[in-house]
């Protein structure tokens, strides 16, 4: 689902670029998703996908990308993607 970017969530420093991940889910469709939807705004809105989200959130507290994948319903090269940004900010 689409983030409006008109929807102000938090305060975006200059030259803050949002934290994003280029993946392929169930529609086949390649996007940049959002990792953590709080501290992005502005007119650099990516697409947000709540799984994508908690998948990040599941990966930065340390849990596999196998059971992340499983847990979330994400395709495993997503879960995989997203365990490689948590673990690389």
């Amino acid at each position: 689902m689409p983030l409006p970017c008109q929807i102000e969530l938090a305060r975006r420093r200059p030259g803050h670029t949002c934290r994003h991940v280029r993946l392929t889910l169930d529609d086949g469709v390649e996007r940049e998703y959002l990792l953590d939807l709080h501290i992005c705004t502005g007119s650099e809105c990516r697409t947000y996908e709540p799984r994508v989200h908690l998948a990040h959130i599941l990966a930065q507290q340390g849990h596999r990308s196998v059971w992340i994948a499983e847990f979330t319903g994400l395709p495993p090269a997503a879960a995989v993607r997203i365990a490689d940004a948590a673990a690389h900010p």
